[in-house]
């Protein structure tokens, strides 16, 4: 009767351990699910300066899960949004400055696809001139929810976007997510 006692003991035990360890493991037959992206990222990227006297410069662009009205719409629609600037100098106040020769243009494009839903697409932002100190221009991007793998590319130009064109090419992902 003893050796049947211990027995039991010893397999309730080893039982007891093992429920434990798959509770703890999840029961290890069902995958780890992968974390979901961030929903914004920031992204650097390094350009050709366009003006041929001027250096080399870097852009750092934020990307951000948002909502924007498409044109002639009536509801926000989730998108990306890019914000963003580069490590040109600011130039300084007043007249003389602004007949300077450093002058740029910019434009956005983004390729896309969202790994969700399965759909791609193209966008381009709006077109910014004759700046001193460019930026991102406004660029919104209608992706639906969900993971979305993207490039954005940053043409900077001198004094127009295409004159001797360069580009800045950043890649990322994030999640975009319904509004609040």
């Amino acid at each position: 009767m003893n050796k049947q006692l211990g027995r039991r003991v010893c397999a309730a035990a080893l039982t007891a351990v093992g429920l434990g360890t798959a509770v703890a493991t999840g029961g290890g037959a069902v995958a780890s699910a992968q974390p979901a992206p961030p929903t914004s990222t920031t992204m650097t990227c390094s350009s050709a300066n366009p003006l041929v006297w001027a250096p080399p410069f870097t852009w750092t662009i934020n990307a951000a899960s948002g909502e924007s009205l498409r044109p002639g719409g009536s509801a926000l629609e989730p998108a990306i949004l890019l914000s963003g600037g580069n490590e040109l100098p600011t130039p300084p106040g007043g007249l003389i400055p602004s007949i300077g020769v450093n002058w740029y243009g910019t434009r956005v494009s983004v390729d896309w696809h969202n790994t969700t839903t399965g759909a791609t697409g193209h966008s381009v932002s709006d077109e910014a001139a004759w700046q001193q100190k460019p930026g991102i221009p406004i660029n919104r991007t209608w992706t639906g929810t969900g993971t979305v793998a993207f490039t954005v590319t940053v043409q900077t130009g001198a004094g127009w976007w295409f004159v001797n064109s360069q580009n800045a090419v950043c890649q990322g992902t994030i999640s975009v997510v319904p509004g609040r």
